[in-house]
């Protein structure tokens, strides 16, 4: 059966410390891994065409490839759109709605250092650019500690929707969840504002069958060497080294011999 691979980035740049450098992909990387995907046989995909292909409006012939980005750093406009546009790659970009044209205070708060966020002038440039646009919420909250209060989980996820959708002049149609944290209650909100889809952080591949509104996606981390990149793709996981291949086919084996 067919199968979707959604890669998750952040920030595409440098590092400017230890703490962020998980989250960043320099700009040398990604263009290598942006080349493996526009050399490879790889349909490429962005959100709306996966929506439309989860309603059954789109048929999913073979693997595909979406490639999405959180929060909305600036780095994306000078470092990933160049890159993203050279090769032809489509990409959906989730915005934090009540941070635009500010900063990453939620990291900064923890240490991280300071990251400008996308101004509306470059968010108008993604969408002549052809970039799906979708909400990361207002504020980049966890989610799930604000579920019982129905007001401000509603702020985060309806109100961040019609707010890029007034400022921007389009339907948002896809959300992911910040820290990949959700409940049901947080699921059930998502779907009740409107949302044809949602991202989580939990790896894996997706196929027809799965629940639109917790997508799979594989992070791509700073430290991935391109192989590490296409091993990801290959065995839909977060986590790549040698031993988690030895365990894999280990295991393969065993399950081959046994029954």
């Amino acid at each position: 059966m067919a199968r979707i691979i959604i890669l998750m980035y952040h920030i595409i740049d440098m590092p400017k410390s230890a703490q962020e450098a998980k989250f960043c992909c320099q700009p040398s990387e990604f263009i290598k891994q942006m080349q493996y995907l526009a050399a490879s046989d790889y349909p490429l995909l962005n959100l709306n065409d996966i929506a439309s292909i989860l309603s059954g409006n789109k048929e999913l012939l073979e693997d595909s490839v979406a490639v999405t980005f959180d929060d909305g750093f600036d780095d994306f406009y000078y470092n990933a759109l160049p890159i993203l546009s050279r090769y032809k790659i489509p990409a959906t970009l989730f915005m934090i709605s009540n941070r635009i044209d500010q900063y990453n205070d939620w990291m900064v708060s923890k240490g991280s250092p300071k990251r400008k966020l996308l101004s509306i002038e470059q968010l108008n440039e993604l969408l002549k650019a052809g970039v799906v646009i979708g909400s990361h919420t207002r504020a980049h909250p966890k989610l799930s500690e604000i579920s019982n209060n129905t007001e401000q989980l509603y702020q985060e996820v309806g109100a961040s929707k019609i707010e890029l959708e007034n400022i921007l002049d389009i339907p948002i149609n896809h959300f992911a969840y910040p820290y990949g944290l959700y409940n049901d209650d947080v699921v059930e909100s998502v779907k009740q504002s409107g949302y044809l889809t949602a991202c989580s952080t939990r790896s894996g591949f997706n196929r027809l069958n799965i629940d639109r509104f917790l997508l799979r996606r594989i992070e791509v981390y700073g430290s991935d060497s391109l192989w590490q990149f296409k091993q990801k793709m290959m065995f839909g996981s977060n986590e790549m080294s040698g031993l988690f291949l030895i365990k894999y086919w280990w295991f393969r084996a065993k399950s081959k011999l046994f029954f």
